[in-house]
């Protein structure tokens, strides 16, 4: 048998438990007040789907209302690199993503996507906000990653402008 480990003198050992009970509470305390922060901002971006509206639009008006939708989250997502500072891209397309979020449960609701018969537009619907979300994550990415390089470039961009050797030669 070996000797025990002079470190773990038994006098103390209730006062080991108890720092342990201590860092597993706060840890636990700490991982749900993350969780839940989290979470509350999550459904604070994504408006919840409506019940169908009392005026149902036809097949084609749905069609064309994604179609519209599409063709603003494309704009929306062209504008990305052009958004200055590079870093604000995330919190740029968030603003835009829950106003366009709301739109599109508008035309949800509008469209009665329940019924047997709209099934396709239902798929259309499914893809679109699949798309979205892509675009999100990418807009997330590209502020993280991309957005600091790009903000350096500029920056490096102006200063260059600026310099003597930049200036057109006097007549």
């Amino acid at each position: 048998m070996s000797a025990p480990d002079p470190r773990k003198d038994p006098r103390f050992r209730r006062y080991r438990a108890a720092a342990y009970g201590i860092y597993i509470t706060l840890t636990a305390l700490f991982s749900l007040w993350v969780i839940w922060c989290v979470s509350r901002s999550v459904a604070a971006m994504t408006p919840e789907r409506l019940p169908p509206a009392a005026q149902q639009l036809t097949f084609r008006e749905c069609l064309d209302g994604v179609q519209a939708l599409w063709a603003n989250l494309e704009s929306e997502r062209e504008k990305l690199v052009r958004v200055s500072p590079a870093r604000d891209t995330d919190q740029e397309w968030m603003r835009m993503r829950t106003a366009w979020l709301e739109r599109l449960r508008v035309k949800e609701s509008q469209c009665d996507l329940r019924a047997r018969e709209r099934a396709p537009l239902r798929v259309v619907f499914r893809r679109l906000e699949n798309v979205l979300d892509l675009y999100t994550t990418h807009a997330v990415q590209y502020a993280d990653e991309v957005g600091g390089t790009v903000d350096s470039f500029h920056a490096a961009f102006q200063a260059a402008s600026r310099s003597p050797a930049a200036q057109p030669p006097a007549p």
